[in-house]
């Protein structure tokens, strides 16, 4: 089997109820291929490289699936994407190995990440103490040292 994976940008300022239509829309067309999708996931606002349609941002989402092997289906849908006024472009591209199922975790991760971002705070500032404080000690041995050539002049 060919896995394949479909990245599409949609307007920014569609809803989350106008968004979930389009995924759901997509769904649709796209099992009209006898395709199994593997992950559909909103992927987030990102800003995009230049304008499209006088957008500077746009909403990431990814398709992963299953192609059911009809080329000429798979046409199909590429040329009904091209088509639909609500997406601002796409790329598909087949995968090399299945892509792994996507779980989102917020909780879980969020609070790893806050703990993880604390401790490198913790481990910078220590340091930074200890930098400041040899600079400190190299900075007196190099006055004790300047006082010492002169009185040997």
């Amino acid at each position: 089997m060919s896995f394949y994976e479909t990245l599409y940008i949609v307007d920014p300022n569609l809803e989350n109820n106008a968004l979930e239509k389009i995924m759901d829309e997509i769904g649709k067309e796209l099992a009209k291929t006898k395709s199994k999708i593997i992950n559909h996931r909103i992927w987030g606002k990102k800003r995009l490289a230049y304008q499209i349609d006088r957008q500077k941002y746009g909403s990431y989402i990814i398709l992963q699936f299953e192609g059911g092997g009809n080329q000429d289906k798979m046409n199909e849908y590429d040329i009904w994407m091209r088509l639909n006024n609500s997406i601002l472009r796409h790329i598909t591209v087949l995968l090399k190995q299945k892509p792994e199922l996507y779980v989102e975790d917020n909780n879980a991760g969020f609070k790893d990440s806050e703990e993880s971002t604390n401790q490198d705070a913790a481990e910078n500032k220590e340091v930074q103490t200890s930098d400041s404080e040899s600079e400190k000690e190299k900075d007196s041995n190099t006055k004790e040292e300047n006082i010492e050539s002169k009185e040997d002049e």
